[in-house]
């Protein structure tokens, strides 16, 4: 069945695209936050206490709950898509959208 729907397209922010392609994209994204918050723990393990990068670890745990609202928005946009194309709910791409939904709104619970 999902040969049969390879063609399904989603638009995110005005663009139209290929679902895995615009799911990777958005995945990307998140992925530059992840590896900067890393750095910066592997700091706080050798200084605890400093300021400066408590201040950084805040403002990227900031960005990383921006931008997975942000990710959930989209995700809840295609599954809206998938709706309206009839897309069996069976399919890889439903399922695709669905588990990402819920590991967003798991990220965003904790």
């Amino acid at each position: 069945m999902a040969g049969q729907i390879k063609g399904i397209t989603i638009e995110f922010q005005g663009n139209t695209t290929k679902l895995d392609k615009a799911l990777s994209k958005i995945k990307s994204e998140s992925k530059s936050i992840d590896k900067e918050l890393r750095e910066v723990n592997r700091a706080l393990k050798f200084n605890p206490r400093n300021t400066e990068l408590l201040r950084q670890k805040f403002n990227l745990l900031g960005q990383k709950v921006d931008q997975t609202e942000k990710e959930l928005k989209q995700f809840r946009d295609a599954e809206r898509q998938l709706k309206e194309q009839k897309v069996s709910k069976q399919s890889a791409e439903w399922q695709k959208v669905r588990r990402e939904i819920i590991q967003a709104e798991s990220k965003l619970k904790h």
